[in-house]
């Protein structure tokens, strides 16, 4: 039986092996401080030792956008694959290490149920911090990524250590959020920023069955290595906007 650090450094070097994004492991002891009642790990997955946290940076905002499902009426979103990729990946090398694997719900239930957002978990954990915006802010990717979450009865040693803030005076999200859902209180009002996109004229509509959402919380953060390409701005009413802001005619 490998140890607890050889294991982890082995499944880390899987992870960076098959180009997973974004990879981290959870202290399953904090999560089930912190989780709701029922909802927690313990209550899920009882023989759960750690919770491993992935995710993947979105290219361009086109991969940030929700398909249509025409049989059950509903959307989900674009790199939900990709996610399931990386799981049924990790699924395997856990599996061939002699480990079982729990949970990993694509579409709620389970631990996406937690109360608790992956987001903030990969904070706890050091892959990035919660801006302004409420979003987690990576190094590579600022605000643009999706992440998912696979429980496992390995005994993984959990990440460490929190990233820096890096959101200072920056108040662009706030500026340009077109719902008014970012005041700069320390809080994402969801239900004003749902009322707004979720009206059928506010809808970004690529084709009959693919549209995005507002995100200029994700497409105006200067933050990350790897943005959405500036020509993408040009001509279109993102580029207006950012001109209105610079003082430029409309």
């Amino acid at each position: 039986m490998k140890s607890s650090n050889q294991l982890t450094k082995e499944i880390k070097a899987y992870a960076e092996n098959q180009e997973i994004d974004i990879f981290g492991i959870a202290d399953v002891k904090m999560i089930n401080e912190h989780a709701r009642k029922g909802r927690r790990p313990q209550d899920l997955y009882p023989s759960a030792k750690a919770v491993l946290i992935f995710g993947c940076g979105m290219a361009d905002p086109f991969s940030r956008g929700w398909v249509y499902n025409g049989r059950g009426g509903a959307y989900f979103s674009l790199t939900s694959s990709e996610l399931e990729n990386h799981k049924w990946k990790l699924m395997a090398f856990l599996r061939n290490a002699g480990y079982q694997s729990f949970g990993g719900e694509m579409h709620g239930g389970g631990m996406l149920e937690s109360g608790l957002r992956m987001a903030n978990i990969a904070a706890s954990i050091g892959i990035g911090y919660i801006g302004k915006s409420n979003l987690l802010i990576t190094e590579k990717y600022g605000p643009r990524q999706n992440l998912h979450f696979l429980a496992t009865d390995a005994p993984l040693l959990p990440d460490t250590g929190l990233a820096e803030n890096q959101c200072g005076s920056c108040r662009v999200c706030q500026e340009f959020c077109t719902s008014g859902a970012i005041m700069g209180d320390g809080y994402f009002h969801a239900r004003q920023c749902e009322a707004v996109i979720n009206c059928g004229p506010n809808k970004i509509h690529h084709t009959r069955y693919v549209n995005t959402d507002c995100d200029m919380c994700l497409r105006m953060c200067p933050q990350g290595k790897h943005h959405w390409e500036q020509e993408e701005r040009q001509g279109t009413w993102v580029g207006k906007l950012e001109k209105v802001k610079q003082g430029e005619s409309k």
